[in-house]
C-alpha cells in the first residue's frame, strides 16, 4: 500500500474484529427491539416484522462480511519527519495530516472492546483546535506507544533546536548592541 509516495502502514488486522463488533451491537439491539414488538404488539402485521427482521439481518451481513473487512484494509497511517497522517476510505477517501509544529498534545485511548482485542487509538490535538484533530484507530497498544514516543521525540528535538536558535539570535543581538 503506497499512495502519493508515502510509506503507509496498515492498522492491525484485529481492527476488523473491532469494526465487526461495532456493527453487531446496535443491529442486534435493533433486532431484539423488533422481536419484542412482534411478541407484544398484536396489531403489527407479521409481514412488517418479517421485513424489519430481514432488513436488520441484511445490514448485519453487509456490515460484518463486507464493510468491516473492506474498511480495515483501507485504513492506514504514516509518520514522516515533520508530520503524521491517516488515510481511510474505499468509496469516500479521507486523509488527515497533522504537522508536528502544530501539535499540542497526544494521548492513547482504549474502550472496552479495544482493550479486549489489545488495540488502542492514538489521538492527536493541535493548537487552536476544539477537539481531536486526528485519531488513528486499530493500533496494537505497543505500536501506539511506539508511535507516541517517536512523535514526542521528534517534537522535543524540534523544541530544543528552536530554543538553541533563539538563544543564538539573542546572543548575536546582544553583541551588536
Amino acid at each position: 500500500m503506497n499512495e502519493n509516495n508515502r510509506n503507509l502502514t496498515r492498522v492491525d488486522e484485529r481492527y476488523r474484529y473491532f469494526l465487526q463488533i461495532q456493527v453487531c451491537i446496535p443491529l442486534l439491539l435493533l433486532g431484539v427491539v423488533l422481536f419484542v414488538f412482534w411478541l407484544w404488539v398484536p396489531r403489527i402485521p407479521d409481514a412488517f416484522s418479517l421485513y424489519g427482521g430481514a432488513a436488520v439481518l441484511l445490514l448485519l451481513v453487509i456490515g460484518v462480511f463486507i464493510w468491516a473487512p473492506r474498511r480495515s484494509r483501507v485504513t492506514a497511517y504514516y509518520v514522516e519527519d515533520d508530520l503524521i497522517g491517516f488515510i481511510v476510505g474505499a468509496l469516500w477517501h479521507k486523509e488527515v495530516v497533522v504537522p508536528f509544529n502544530r501539535l499540542q498534545h497526544l494521548e492513547l485511548q482504549q474502550g472496552p472492546t479495544e482493550r479486549l482485542l489489545g488495540l488502542s487509538r492514538l489521538v492527536l490535538y493541535t493548537a487552536g483546535g476544539t477537539g481531536a484533530d486526528l485519531a488513528i484507530p486499530g493500533l496494537r497498544t505497543e505500536t501506539a506507544e511506539q508511535i507516541r514516543d517517536q512523535v514526542l521525540g521528534i517534537v522535543r528535538s524540534e523544541v530544543l533546536e528552536d530554543e538553541a536558535i533563539t538563544q543564538a539570535n539573542d546572543a548575536s543581538e546582544a553583541r551588536h548592541d
